[in-house]
C-alpha cells in the first residue's frame, strides 16, 4: 500500500483537543466584561487573550493537518522518551529569572540582558547575527506594546 494516505490519529487527537479548548476559552472572552475606554490602556483586557488563543488554535490546526497528511510508507517508528536534558532547566532559570529582574530593570534592559544570554546557552555564536535578530525583536516588542497597543511596560 505505498503511497496510500495514513493519519497519525494521536497527533489529531492532541491537535483536537488543544483546538476545542482554544475555542472554548476565546468563546468565555466574550463573557468578560467591557472595561471603560478610559481604565483600558489603549486595548480592552479580551484582546491579549484571544489573540494568543488564536494563535494557539492556528498552530493545533497546522498540527492538525500535518497529521492527516501522515503516508504510511514514510511513517517513523515512535523513539523511546529520554530524560529532560539539562539545558531545559537551565533555560527554566533563566526566564525565572527574567521574570523576577524585569520589574527590577524594566523590560527592554532585561530584554537586552536575556536575549544574548539565553542564545549563548543554546549555542548560537554568530554575534551580528544575533545584535541584528534582538535589535529586531526588542524594536518589535516596543513597535506592538507600546505603539500599537498603548501598553506601558515596567
Amino acid at each position: 500500500m505505498s503511497g496510500r494516505r495514513d493519519m497519525d490519529r494521536r497527533s489529531l487527537t492532541e491537535a483536537g483537543v488543544i483546538m476545542t479548548f482554544a475555542s472554548v476559552m476565546f468563546a468565555m472572552t466574550f463573557t468578560f466584561d467591557k472595561v471603560p475606554e478610559i481604565l483600558a490602556q489603549g486595548i480592552q483586557p479580551t484582546v491579549f487573550p484571544r489573540i494568543v488563543l488564536a494563535i494557539i488554535f492556528g498552530l493545533a490546526a497546522l498540527q492538525f493537518g500535518k497529521a492527516l497528511n501522515v503516508r504510511a510508507d514514510a511513517s517513523v517508528e515512535r523513539l523511546p522518551a529520554k530524560g529532560v536534558p539539562a539545558i531545559v532547566f537551565t533555560t527554566s532559570a533563566i526566564l525565572v529569572c527574567f521574570y523576577v529582574l524585569m520589574p527590577m530593570i524594566g523590560t527592554f534592559p532585561t530584554l537586552i540582558l536575556f536575549c544574548p544570554v539565553l542564545a549563548v546557552l543554546w549555542g548560537e555564536r554568530r554575534w551580528a547575527l544575533m545584535a541584528v535578530s534582538f535589535a529586531g525583536f526588542i524594536g518589535f516588542i516596543y513597535l506592538l506594546f507600546r505603539v500599537v497597543m498603548n501598553v506601558p511596560l515596567p
